[in-house]
């Protein structure tokens, strides 16, 4: 699985949702509702562990159309 992850480009159809939820999980979650900010190092492991999770949200929401 992680080997399709390396070399995943997010559908056409899913851009918009996968760049508002980046937006809010990444800027607006944290600085508004926590007041915090990370670090060069957190913002790189939580884009990733947010890009992973995308994946495979839209791995299982194509397969369960495919049904």
């Amino acid at each position: 699985m992680i080997n399709n992850w390396l070399f995943w480009a997010v559908p056409e159809q899913y851009i918009m949702k996968y760049l508002w939820l980046l937006l809010l999980i990444m800027f607006v979650i944290p600085t508004f509702i926590f007041e915090m900010q990370f670090t060069r190092l957190g913002f790189v492991i939580n884009l990733l562990w947010y890009d992973i999770i995308f994946f495979g949200w839209i791995k299982v929401k194509e397969t369960t159309k495919k049904e």
